[in-house]
């Protein structure tokens, strides 16, 4: 019994010592029940704009301009102007974005009105300590363009339905305090579609000086037990 003991003391030791060590543990972040703010304003205002690739970013209504097949490098940012009075300021103060965005964080619709493009934008928490080795996996029916921080990271349109993981995105570390995933979504007719997976690490806070002196007496207890026990 009193070898059980000192074996179970030791291992609140180290387990509390490991936590208190910084170990990092995987968490999602957002996930298709994530609300954000969202715009269903924009309508068709961005149709036939931005060509790239002998296509458009954002293709004509009902497929009439193609269904293209396309990757957007982060260096070809698409220009947004005709839906500015629509998307407002919501890359450089996106907390309040203004144009014709929820007033409050909603249920982010999985689908929207055929031929339209959407926004969003969700609120990333990186606590006192960041997130490390976050990523990011969307899956879109037709065409996706994602900003962090107002900071343009790519798009991709493809033709078919939504499948988790085609177009994948690695946000790399994130500081302390709040962070903004900035999305527009692209349709061009038939359907619409999307699903969304954001994950990271979470890094422990470290423990306080009374938690070590706490540590240190456990310590104490569990040598103590086990010279009891020889």
């Amino acid at each position: 019994m009193k070898i059980g003991k000192s074996i179970g003391t030791a291992a609140c030791v180290l387990t509390v010592a490991a936590w208190s060590a910084g170990v990092a543990s995987a968490a999602t972040l957002i996930d298709n029940t994530t609300a954000g703010l969202y715009n269903d304003g924009i309508g068709t205002l961005l149709d036939g704009t931005n060509p790239f690739g002998g296509n458009y970013m954002f293709p004509t209504a009902n497929s009439a301009g193609g269904d293209p097949n396309l990757d957007i490098p982060a260096a070809n940012e698409p220009d947004l102007s005709t839906a500015a009075a629509s998307l407002g300021s919501w890359l450089s103060t996106p907390a309040m974005p203004g144009g014709t965005w929820s007033a409050s964080p909603v249920a982010i619709p999985t689908s929207w009105t055929i031929n339209d493009e959407t926004a969003i934008i969700y609120e990333i928490d990186g606590g006192a300590t960041g997130l490390t080795n976050v990523m990011a996996d969307f899956g879109v029916d037709n065409g996706i363009f994602v900003w962090l921080n107002g900071n343009f990271l790519g798009g991709h349109l493809r033709p078919g339905g939504v499948s988790l993981g085609e177009f994948a995105l690695n946000l790399g570390d994130l500081g302390a305090g709040t962070s903004y995933l900035q999305i527009l979504r692209e349709d061009h007719g038939g359907a619409s579609g999307y699903s969304i997976s954001v994950t990271g690490d979470v890094a422990a806070v470290p423990l306080p000086a009374t938690a070590w002196m706490l540590i240190a007496g456990l310590g104490g207890l569990v040598a103590a037990r086990r010279r009891k026990a020889a």
